[in-house]
């Protein structure tokens, strides 16, 4: 079962990278901007590894596993 915690502030981190990056992407994407679609895509990538690894750490140290 996942922490109430930890989902909420997952919901609200994947709230946050959508309005941000998503929208920029977007951006990119409506305008036909083909390298900056691809350097974004590689940024929003790079941002909800970030996203999952932290949560993941933070799951451990909810758990009690790793201090």
């Amino acid at each position: 079962m996942i922490n109430p915690d930890i989902e909420s502030w997952a919901l609200a981190r994947a709230h946050n990278i959508v309005l941000r990056e998503g929208l920029n992407l977007a951006k990119a994407a409506q305008d036909l901007d083909r390298k900056r679609s691809r350097l974004l895509v590689y940024e929003l990538r790079k941002v909800i590894t970030a996203a999952i690894v932290e949560a993941h750490a933070a799951s451990l140290n909810s758990e009690g596993t790793v201090r």
